[in-house]
């Protein structure tokens, strides 16, 4: 009863996760994320401004995110019609989608550079930089206390990954997610849960191997009540290990999950999904090899305030395997390229995976996934919003499309469910397996 179901849970929960002070002396080019401050000579790209921090007018958590820019229109949309002029800056995945599928599209607007974090997340970022360093191979993070980007201004792309592992929205959170499969003939059925979330800092853990603790518990379907799980993640994965338990309902115990990584399948999504794909890429690095391959202009997710709306259901929102295209929005940014090849003797179901990585944020905005024959096979895309009451960027949702079995996995939406709380007041002692156990029902 307990692998599938709970590793559900987990993408549930998970999908919502330099040289010393040398990039700051680059008068202003660069912020403390190591983002380019300025914009694109062409003018499509505008200047980085400071982010997104204050809610506009109108905002209550309870109808979703106020959209800041609710007035714009597309300023074109990408279709099969059209995708030539547009072919460069997009990646494979998206022209695949684009090539296979009529129902797909993609509605690119201006560009809003809307992403930063707290006051005090962007400053512990500045005052750690150069610290963190790298051991055991990239399998290690050392000198890492407050800071969620070590590496600003990376060098390699196990660094970059890094900066993507530790990246997040605040110090804490609590949300509530539901996901469901569909397309190919498959109708939409939630699955539910909720979750609480936290960084080593808030849980006075800074300076040890903690990366996150995660606890969270399943909220729908009924027959899945009493399903619950607790995470706690390392910074340290030569010597250590996620570290997982679960509480198996039907045996009444808490039982240790140490299946709960890699291509190991995640529940309730048919198969069409690995856990360490979950929001990205997520636990250890060590069965890829990464290279860093530079930045490029491309249309990514971004702004999805409108696919917030608490009005939608998921029984409406999809047109075949897809979202809506009127619900969704993509911008023109910068985004950092990282690439993993499967190393030889590894064993994982990917050959090869790229990431493409929002330069103001380090969160995944797309990633394209291929299979042991090299084939593309998985297009990931992560629907990126500023969450400005964290502040911090986030998601409104994320999807992630088999090409073969021509259906889509979507997680972290939170139309129907309660709105997410950031920096929420925790203690350690929620996160263990006694706080664990107090979820049985």
């Amino acid at each position: 009863m307990q692998s599938t179901l709970l590793r559900g849970l987990l993408a549930s929960a998970i999908c919502f996760a330099l040289g010393s002070g040398s990039v700051f002396a680059q008068a202003g080019k660069v912020n403390a994320l190591g983002a380019e401050i300025a914009g694109n000579a062409a003018g499509t790209i505008p200047q980085w401004t400071g982010g997104l921090t204050k809610a506009p007018a109108g905002f209550d958590p309870k109808k979703g995110y106020a959209d800041p820019f609710a007035s714009e229109k597309p300023l074109f949309v990408i279709t099969q019609s059209n995708l030539a002029e547009h072919e460069k800056l997009l990646p494979p995945g998206q022209i695949a989608l684009l090539k296979r599928y009529s129902t797909y599209s993609i509605p690119v607007y201006k560009t809003h550079r809307t992403a930063t974090f707290s006051p005090a997340m962007m400053s512990s970022i500045e005052k750690e930089a150069g610290k963190p360093v790298l051991a055991h191979g990239g399998l290690t993070v050392e000198g890492v206390q407050s800071t969620s980007v070590p590496f600003p201004e990376p060098k390699s792309g196990i660094e970059a990954v890094w900066n993507t592992l530790l990246r997040r929205p605040a110090q804490t959170l609590r949300s509530h997610t539901a996901g469901f499969v569909a397309g190919n003939g498959t109708k939409p059925l939630a699955f539910a849960s909720s979750q609480t979330i936290a960084w080593a800092p808030a849980i006075g853990k800074a300076g040890s191997n903690l990366l996150f603790a995660l606890i969270g518990e399943s909220t729908r379907p009924s027959a899945q009540a009493g399903e619950a799980l607790l995470v706690l993640d390392t910074l340290n994965f030569k010597e250590d290990a996620r570290n997982a338990w679960i509480v198996n309902s039907g045996q009444r115990r808490v039982l240790r999950a140490p299946e709960l990584v890699h291509a190991a399948p995640a529940g309730n999504t048919d198969a069409l999904r690995t856990v360490d794909d979950i929001y990205g890429f997520n636990g250890s690095p060590e069965r890829f090899e990464w290279k860093l391959l530079g930045k490029k202009e491309m249309y990514i997710p971004y702004n999805n305030y409108k696919l917030s709306d608490k009005s939608l259901t998921y029984d409406n929102m999809t047109v075949d395997a897809f979202l809506k295209p009127e619900l969704t929005r993509f911008e023109l940014h910068r985004v950092w390229v990282i690439e993993g090849t499967l190393k030889p003797g590894a064993d994982h179901i990917y050959s090869k995976r790229t990431m493409y990585v929002d330069e103001d944020s380090w969160y995944v905005a797309l990633m394209d996934q291929y299979d042991t024959k090299g084939d593309l096979w998985r297009v990931k895309m992560l629907y990126l919003m500023q969450a400005y009451d964290a502040p911090g960027l986030y998601t409104s949702g994320e999807v992630q499309h088999d090409l073969n079995a021509r259906k889509s996995v979507f997680s972290a939406f939170q139309n129907e469910e309660p709105p997410t709380e950031f920096n929420v007041p925790v203690r350690s002692g929620d996160f263990t397996p006694a706080a664990l156990r107090k979820l049985m029902r």
